[in-house]
């Protein structure tokens, strides 16, 4: 029952931490193309929540989560940093 367990806590860990590596990917993304067609501004050093609020960031990460969901591989090996 133990090994049962920790078996479960494990797997949770890795899928958590997978969620995580996903999120960033994405945020890598989204400001890669906002900063493409808007520069440098003080909005990229905001955190995730706050880039969000945005229009014009928001698109950009919506487009990058369908590309994403597209091509999961070639989205991966590009952004993956």
């Amino acid at each position: 029952m133990k090994k049962l367990l920790g078996i479960v806590i494990l797997g949770l860990l890795l899928i958590s931490c997978s969620e995580i590596k996903d999120k960033k990917m994405l945020e890598n993304c989204a400001d890669e193309h906002y900063e493409r067609q808007n520069g440098v501004t003080p909005l990229l050093s905001l955190r995730l929540k706050g880039k969000l609020l945005n229009d014009n960031y928001y698109r950009h990460h919506v487009k990058c989560e369908l590309e994403f969901k597209k091509h999961p591989k070639t989205f991966t090996s590009t952004w993956d940093r």
